[in-house]
């Protein structure tokens, strides 16, 4: 007789440290005398999916995997169509429950919808837990929020509540052979196998280790230069938005360890890493158009449909963009560095992204090569936080109307002139 067995299938969050979703898998475990088993299952035709996405994906997994086999958990990694492979796992493991996270974006909600009524056929609970915010999306607001100054005073009220978690996974009593479990030898036979777009890898170190070892870096050289942020030279960034995108880093770590210093900056720090960054959450969850004109509030569509038909100083295509072929040395720079490294500094993500609604001919279409661009080539790609600052930039979303001009509209422009003094950026 098959042993009841709880199953982890994580795609969010690549940890084991502070994963609510894992630990309640443990739990449900524990609680039953049930195996517990993590899949991973990769989708090679993903949306922008590529060399580099993959590489950092893949290599913080194996990470994962190595400290869950310490755990006597094995963690398995298929490729394709979840369902086949759940129903292969069933035939080996008699699963009772799937635990996943909470996802807010359309393409991983599908697959959990396919996920959802294959358990409900199967007699299996499912359920999600969340994972990438500090306070729950749901118990954060419920409703879309307007803009920063309606969110804020919520989930600053509430979330000190969330940020003492004692959860640690132990390691797990029940036995299962783990020599199938993926490997970081795995890898180069999944390239083999599954073809990707060649985009050259990030230079930054995937993993839960390196997530924490930028954490530790950055309160300790960087937080005392994070009010002078906007400043490239300043290296008050913290370089942390690619571990919070793949899971690697837990935000109720982050947040608890920058507050429990009591720096000065602390506080500004939590704005944005924090309080910005969940309600980006709060737009992708309670907005199915968040990568569209459509998902911006009725001012700011209004306004850019009136100005439509502006004559605009250029005209790109998306793929002289995509090459850095502009008349601007500064927009250039950036849209390089982002080919190149997977990166551009969060002040001039901004710029870049207003630049394109000038020089192409609609908003929409701006948004469009937007999301492209930041999803094909940016590490944190793919992610709330992304769509919402592109939706920011381009239709004034948790913004205000400004002065009306050419082009923009009441949308909130910007310039070169003032983006080079504010960061101080030498070309």
């Amino acid at each position: 007789m098959k042993q009841a067995t709880v199953l982890y299938w994580a795609s969010r969050a690549l940890r084991t440290h502070e994963n609510p979703a894992f630990y309640q898998a443990q739990q449900i475990a524990l609680t039953q005398k049930a195996q517990l088993i993590v899949l991973f299952n990769a989708y090679p035709r993903f949306p922008h999916a590529n060399l580099r996405n993959m590489d950092f994906l893949l290599k913080g997994l194996a990470e994962m995997s190595d400290t869950c086999a310490q755990l006597n958990i094995p963690l398995y990694f298929r490729v394709g169509n979840i369902i086949d492979h759940l129903e292969t796992l069933k035939q080996t493991f008699n699963i009772q429950h799937i635990i996943t996270e909470v996802h807010v974006l359309r393409p991983l909600l599908a697959v959990q919808a396919l996920v959802s009524n294959w358990s409900y056929a199967n007699q299996i609970r499912f359920f999600k837990v969340n994972t990438a915010c500090v306070v729950p999306v749901q118990e954060a607001s419920p409703k879309l929020e307007f803009a920063a100054r309606t969110f804020r005073p919520k989930i600053m009220k509430i979330y000190k509540d969330y940020l003492e978690m004692d959860i640690h996974l132990i390691k797990h009593p029940q036995t299962i052979i783990l020599d199938d479990r993926f490997k970081v030898a795995d890898i180069a036979a999944f390239y083999a196998s599954t073809p990707l777009p060649y985009i050259e890898p990030s230079k930054l170190l995937p993993g839960e280790t390196a997530a924490i070892e930028q954490l530790n870096f950055f309160i300790a050289h960087g937080l005392d230069n994070y009010d002078r942020r906007n400043e490239i030279d300043a290296k008050g960034q913290s370089y942390l938005s690619a571990y919070l995108h793949y899971g690697m880093l837990a935000p109720t770590k982050m947040i608890r360890e920058v507050l429990n210093t009591n720096h000065p900056n602390a506080a500004l720090f939590i704005e944005e890493a924090m309080v910005r960054r969940e309600l980006a959450e709060n737009y992708c969850f309670y907005n199915p158009n968040y990568d569209k004109l459509e998902g911006a509030w009725p001012w700011a569509i209004e306004t850019l449909k009136r100005h439509e038909q502006d004559e605009r100083p250029y005209l790109y295509s998306r793929e002289s963009l995509e090459k850095a072929q502009t008349h601007d040395d500064l927009w250039n720079h950036c849209q390089r560095q982002i080919v190149e490294e997977g990166y551009l500094h969060s002040y001039l993500r901004m710029y870049w992204a207003k630049m394109v609604l000038l020089w192409t001919k609609n908003a929409s279409e701006a948004i469009d090569i937007l999301v492209h661009l930041n999803d094909t080539y940016m590490l944190d790609g793919r992610d709330p936080n992304g769509y919402t600052g592109i939706l920011w930039s381009v239709a004034g979303v948790h913004d205000r109307p400004w002065f009306d001009r050419p082009v923009f509209g009441l949308i909130r422009a910007m310039g070169k002139e003032g983006s080079l003094k504010k960061t101080k950026i030498k070309l």
